[in-house]
């Protein structure tokens, strides 16, 4: 179990091991009272102040392993899992290897593929984390010879982590892995070498898996922790939690894209790991509809559970210019940064060759970043000082990280919450990790105060030796009918079928009919062998008049959707699925049944609902789908479909969105 040191004492321990003449390696320290400023939570306000990412540097001598031994055939997106064993004193590297080519394949002792690929996890060790040794383990034959760094087989997309946790020495190492989607592994070893046979587990849904699996005893939550991929056409994150490593409860879905990049761009793999008082991610973009790079973003979350992506769009260790080593995939580390000579030791793949096909290397690369730096609040206006307003934080020994620039300087002031100066630090004109600040009354200890922090050429990084007086998440306010705000004139969007299908699709036939409808023309929907037939409309505001920004688009304060129906026997009645762009919907199972007369079908809604008002309204929502207010906001494809009835076909005539201040 990790030691907690007091806050502020990071600095005593590099101390202490530069005077003893140790090597500056260590592994992070629980410090649950030190909250990055990249924290909603923490910053209530701020004047000319904006959050910028950190820069980790990347080492000159990346790659620092090369593929260079014969089953080393495609260290295909690699999956590197890094840790510093303190008691062995050396940096160890779990990584993946595909064997692509058939001849290769063929030189396995017992060739065996997965996926058609054969599957080694091989293992490295270094003394710095630099220059790297792959032994001779003698475990596994290739080409008839167990001289090679093979420590398994058979087990692709693979997690490896030591946990002292366990009591039972035999699984000191746990490693996880699947063998396709719902087939997730586990496998333990007393030594990380030499492991046992895979075991399947429980609680995985049929869409996990097919991705970097991460887990991780989290002293935090006093669980297992195991992220890896949720699949429902596109690529989602979700996490499990477990007590034993055996048995896992799925808590959904945890993070995806956003609705501007759809499925353009998608979240591939997060590890996880505890830093300071939250849960930090590396989040591998997959930019699906851009060139099939992989990008590294970072992201946060108070509780493992709710994530946030710091900078969305903006890689956190960026890929390389055209051509080099690292120019087309980042894949980052399982595991928590390790700490060298003051400097976050961040390891990660990198790969020239973008991320399609089995047969391309992602070689192991390091980059390193200041203790703490992974995002801070500068000046937006660099002329200008900036300020930065916290939270209620209840204080002790306060200390902070933060850059000063050349003749730059922090003042902080501690305020209670009548906005009245409690005290004032001495002025902060270096660099500084977990420096304590020096007050001039020494009136702070113990009491809850809002610091008031004024940067001047500096950047704020962390603040330690506080608690927040109010810990939960910043919720977004209602902003489509917040106080004040004039709604916009009601119109009406109405869409008919006289004409043509007005580029509707039906699942699986949609015929047009120019007569006979409620009013004029109309569609028949089919489908064959038993399964529900649904229409459906294009999801770009081009192509269809009821997609856009419903609050502008239609007006009021909500809106009543209506359309027309009948079939040729009364079943059922009519569902109306409103989805953000073309990604994910909300339902509504109407009051009107399917008759053999024309019918209207009705559905009402307000903007201003949050989820679960909507879920109140009778409104449901999946588990990937984006908030209601970001639904409203952007209408895209637009479904009528029907619930409760074995209908064949069905007629759809006269569909409208009306605004209404209802």
């Amino acid at each position: 179990m990790k030691s907690h040191p007091t806050p502020c004492s990071t600095r005593l321990i590099v101390l202490i091991q530069a005077i003893a003449g140790l090597a500056l390696v260590s592994t992070l320290q629980a410090q649950p009272q030190k909250y990055l400023m990249l924290d909603s939570r923490v910053v209530e306000r701020v004047e000319n102040a904006k959050l910028v990412l950190g820069a980790p540097v990347k080492h000159e001598g990346n790659p620092v392993i090369q593929a260079d031994k014969p089953w080393e055939n495609s260290m295909n997106n690699l999956y590197p899992n890094v840790i510093w064993d303190a008691q062995e004193k050396i940096f160890k590297l779990w990584y993946k290897c595909v064997l692509a080519d058939k001849e290769v394949i063929a030189q396995m002792d017992r060739p065996s593929t997965v996926h058609d690929v054969g599957w080694y996890l091989l293992y490295a060790t270094s003394k710095d984390g630099i220059r790297w040794s792959k032994p001779e383990l003698g475990l596994h034959k290739f080409a008839g010879s167990a001289a090679n760094n093979i420590v398994a087989r058979d087990c692709p997309n693979v997690g490896v982590f030591k946990d002292l946790h366990d009591a039972d020495a035999s699984r000191r190492y746990k490693m996880v892995s699947d063998v396709g989607l719902g087939k997730p592994q586990v496998r333990f070893s007393a030594d990380g070498i030499h492991w046992g046979d895979a075991m399947d587990v429980k609680g995985f849904s049929a869409q996990n898996g097919d991705t970097h699996n991460n887990a991780f005893w989290d002293e935090h939550s006093g669980k297992y922790l195991w992220f890896t991929k949720l699949y429902l056409g596109e690529r989602l994150v979700a996490r499990f939690e477990s007590d034993d490593f055996m048995s896992w409860k799925n808590n959904g879905l945890v993070l995806r894209s956003n609705i501007e990049e759809g499925r353009d761009s998608q979240t591939y793999c997060m590890p996880v790991f505890r830093y300071g008082s939250i849960y930090l991610g590396y989040v591998m973009m997959y930019n699906v509809g851009r060139g099939r790079s992989v990008d590294c973003e970072l992201s946060w979350s108070h509780d493992g559970l709710q994530w946030q992506r710091v900078a969305p769009g903006t890689p956190f260790i960026p890929r390389g210019a055209k051509g080099s080593y690292d120019s087309e995939c980042i894949y980052a580390m399982a595991g928590e940064p390790i700490i060298r000579d003051n400097k976050l030791m961040i390891f990660y793949g990198g790969d020239d060759f973008p991320h399609t096909g089995w047969k391309r290397h992602c070689l192991p690369c390091l980059a390193t970043l200041r203790v703490d730096g992974f995002a801070g609040y500068e000046a937006m206006d660099a002329g200008k000082t900036a300020t930065v307003i916290t939270s209620s934080l209840r204080a002790e020994k306060v200390c902070v990280s933060a850059d000063v620039s050349a003749g730059g300087s922090i003042h902080i002031k501690a305020l209670d919450d009548q906005n009245t100066l409690v005290d004032e630090a001495e002025p902060i004109t270096t660099e500084v990790m977990d420096a304590p600040l020096r007050w001039k009354r020494g009136a702070v200890a113990g009491k809850p105060v809002r610091f008031e922090v004024r940067l001047n050429h500096a950047r704020l990084y962390a603040i330690s030796g506080v608690e927040l007086v109010h810990a939960e998440m910043k919720k977004p306010s209602k902003s489509s009918d917040a106080p004040g705000r004039t709604p916009h004139p009601i119109q009406t969007k109405s869409l008919s079928f006289n004409e043509d299908v007005q580029g509707w699709k039906g699942v699986d036939k949609i015929e047009h009919h120019r007569d006979g409808g409620a009013k004029g023309g109309f569609v028949r929907v089919s489908r064959s062998g038993g399964a529900l037939p649904f229409a459906f409309s294009p999801a770009t505001a081009k192509e269809s008049p009821l997609a856009g920004d419903w609050t502008t688009l239609v007006g009021g304060k909500g809106a009543k959707i209506t359309c027309q129906v009948r079939s040729a026997r009364a079943a059922g009645r009519v569902v109306i699925e409103i989805f953000a762009r073309d990604i994910a919907q909300w339902s509504i199972e109407t009051k009107a049944p399917f008759t053999n007369n024309w019918t209207q079908a009705l559905a009402t809604l307000r903007y201003d609902w949050s989820d679960e008002e909507a879920k109140a309204a009778g409104w449901k929502r999946p588990s990937h789908a984006f908030s209601w207010s970001d639904t409203m906001k952007n209408v895209g494809k637009f479904v009528i479909a029907t619930a409760g009835g074995a209908q064949e076909s069905f007629d759809l005539d006269e569909i409208t969105v009306t605004g209404s201040n209802e």
